[in-house]
């Protein structure tokens, strides 16, 4: 298996070392905590061991889907012990789950996450600045697909409104049943580049796939009619290789989005708004009553949509929430230390 066709050339120009190929691997399944490794010499298990996990301080820091990692091989196996991941270029992230501000990373090394949300019952604006925001968040390209097109005879209308609310942003409308927009799709992922699809539950990403492969290698299921919501059908992170020479991380649908941003990756997502905050008076304007602010002036001024406005608003007060807990969560365990003997998390296979 040549490194290169996993995207190994364009990753290694980010090195600041040079790395035998012949130690290197990318992760391409990661399940429970196993994992499916391809390495020049082909598909290999990975294992993670004692001095690897008593060096991880939390989750984030075992291997993930597009990983690449510096390996050791087992002599007369067909495995391979992880002794390093090597450095990530880029990744999509969210919160984990629960009231614990826990980061948990959903797949690494990307160059365009494309955030599907169905043109049926899941279209919602605010959702899709969400996924955005945890694309920049990441360092991550963010492609929009508005997906099931072929059932929304307003889809048209849709998709200027996120062009609206979203300007400049790479926005499609696709549908996988009928072929729209699948070719100006496969047409942006470049040779040996690395692509993850994101969206919620039922949204069509398994289906999108199959149309990306030309065959029925992900199963889907039937969405439910009541609501336009589906089952998971994707149930592992997976790494798959395109027919056009690019790479494709699939994952399961989010039931919940639970946003791991900055203020800053906020800012990219809002740019409109925010070439409109950099003439604000003060440098900590609140813009929602601070004197001279030029985001107020603009919105009074028609300049920024009402609805976009509230959005953001009620976005990056989340953030500051979010940001708040985390920094305490973070003291916190600065305090404690390291006092307690460091267990194997539960998702790494006994």
């Amino acid at each position: 298996m040549e490194l290169k066709t996993l995207g190994w050339d364009l990753y290694s120009q980010s090195l600041q070392e040079n790395t035998e190929e012949e130690n290197v691997a990318r992760v391409a399944v990661e399940n429970r905590g196993g994992y499916l490794l391809y390495a020049k010499i082909g598909e290999l298990e990975g294992i993670v061991q004692g001095k690897f996990i008593r060096s991880a301080k939390d989750e984030t820091a075992y291997p993930k889907v597009g990983d690449w990692v510096s390996i050791e091989k087992l002599q007369g196996e067909n495995k391979a012990i992880i002794k390093e991941i090597l450095p990530r270029r880029s990744k999509i992230s969210r919160k984990r789950a629960g009231e614990d501000i826990v980061e948990q990373i959903i797949a690494t090394n990307i160059d365009i996450a494309f955030i599907v949300q169905g043109m049926d019952g899941d279209f919602n604006i605010g959702r899709l600045e969400r996924y955005v925001a945890m694309a920049k968040e990441g360092e991550c390209e963010p492609v929009i697909l508005l997906n099931k097109s072929d059932l929304a005879p307003d889809a048209e209308d849709k998709m200027k409104q996120v062009q609206s609310a979203m300007p400049g942003m790479k926005i499609f409308l696709v549908s996988a049943i009928n072929g729209t927009g699948i070719d100006q799709v496969r047409a942006l992922i470049g040779k040996n580049e690395t692509v993850v699809f994101v969206g919620s539950s039922g949204v069509g990403k398994s289906t999108l796939v199959n149309a990306l492969l030309g065959l029925d290698l992900q199963k889907t299921q039937e969405v439910r009619l009541d609501d336009s919501r589906g089952r998971h059908t994707t149930t592992k992170r997976e790494l798959i290789f395109l027919p056009s020479g690019g790479l494709l991380i699939d994952t399961p649908g989010m039931r919940e989005l639970g946003l791991w941003a900055s203020q800053e990756a906020l800012r990219e997502t809002f740019e409109d708004i925010e070439a409109f905050a950099q003439l604000c008076k003060f440098n900590d304007c609140d813009h929602t009553q601070s004197p001279g602010c030029a985001v107020l002036k603009a919105l009074q001024e028609g300049k920024i949509d009402q609805e976009r406005y509230n959005r953001f608003i009620k976005l990056s007060g989340s953030l500051d929430l979010f940001q708040a807990k985390k920094d305490r969560n973070n003291a916190q365990a600065e305090k404690r230390g390291r006092r307690t003997l460091i267990k194997k998390p539960e998702f790494i296979k006994k």
